[in-house]
């Protein structure tokens, strides 16, 4: 997408955001549900090879999605595992100019947002208001499964990365901008898009099988080129942030942060049909558990 034409899709989005944004859209909240946390870690910890970090994190998060069941928590552990297992492919064919940060540091450290996040939520401790909103939809709402996964999306792209990215430096030791790797970890999702789509039918909501976008709350655009807007959103978010050449220049930075993710999170909860929880949760019961 060019410039002007992100530019126009942000301005638009700005725009129905602001019709949607009110006092009765604040952050939901709830109690924290139990789940099934066994085997799965509050944290990675891999300085072995980049592609080995990426299995690791695949398969962490494939446990995580295969205890969750049919909790509506799990489409999104299942997109993330499928672009674990993209990303270790994609390192190991050589994509990246540096591997150890594309595959080892960056991807470990943004994982490890999930589980902070995921955890934190699951024990009742508050977590960022992106995925507040994502975990609280998950528990109570009459969304489907594409919409579940792009919550926890948002969330961790919009929210997340900003920060794993800041933290690490937009920059390589030898000076020369990160941008073309981080770039590159775009073709790895767009890769690993339809295989997760394809999982999310078959084992949690056949609403995503249809071949179109009537699980997708925007309608246009779709979610590949949400994700394409948001990591680009990201990498400016993270940016600044590193940037930020004081303690209210920050404070400044991270606000953006938040209040942009907590936003789009209020866009992506538009609610479904009453009553679709219980047809999908009987949908995802025949499948095994969403085992299949």
């Amino acid at each position: 997408m060019t410039g002007s034409g992100t530019a126009r899709r942000a301005a638009v989005v700005a725009a129905s955001l602001l019709l949607l944004l009110s006092p009765a859209a604040a952050d939901p909240a709830g109690a924290a549900p139990a789940g099934p946390a066994g085997g799965v870690p509050h944290e990675l910890h891999c300085a072995g090879p980049p592609a080995g970090c990426a299995d690791e994190a695949a398969r962490t998060l494939g446990r995580l999605r295969d205890g969750l069941g049919c909790d509506h928590r799990a489409p999104f552990a299942a997109v993330y595992t499928r672009l674990e297992e993209s990303l270790a492919a994609a390192v190991r064919e050589g994509a990246f100019e540096e591997p150890a940060w594309a595959g080892g540091s960056l991807n470990t450290g943004f994982v490890n947002r999930y589980l902070a996040a995921y955890h934190a939520d699951r024990a009742g401790r508050p977590v960022p208001a992106a995925w507040r909103a994502a975990f609280a939809a998950a528990r109570s709402g009459d969304l489907n499964a594409g919409q579940d996964a792009l919550l926890g999306a948002n969330a961790h792209i919009q929210r997340d990365m900003p920060y794993v990215l800041a933290a690490l430096g937009l920059r390589a030791r030898d000076g020369t901008s990160r941008k073309p790797d981080y770039e590159r970890v775009q073709a790895v999702l767009d890769r690993a898009y339809q295989p997760a789509v394809e999982d999310i039918a078959r084992r949690y909501d056949p609403l995503l099988a249809l071949g179109d976008a009537r699980w997708n709350p925007l309608a246009r655009p779709t979610a590949g080129e949400l994700f394409h807007l948001w990591r680009e959103t990201a990498w400016e978010h993270a940016r600044r942030l590193a940037e930020a050449d004081g303690p209210e220049a920050r404070r400044r930075a991270e606000d953006a942060i938040e209040a942009n993710a907590a936003r789009w999170a209020v866009l992506l909860s538009v609610p479904g049909a009453p009553g679709y929880r219980a047809g999908r949760d009987a949908y995802c019961r025949t499948r095994a558990g969403g085992g299949r």
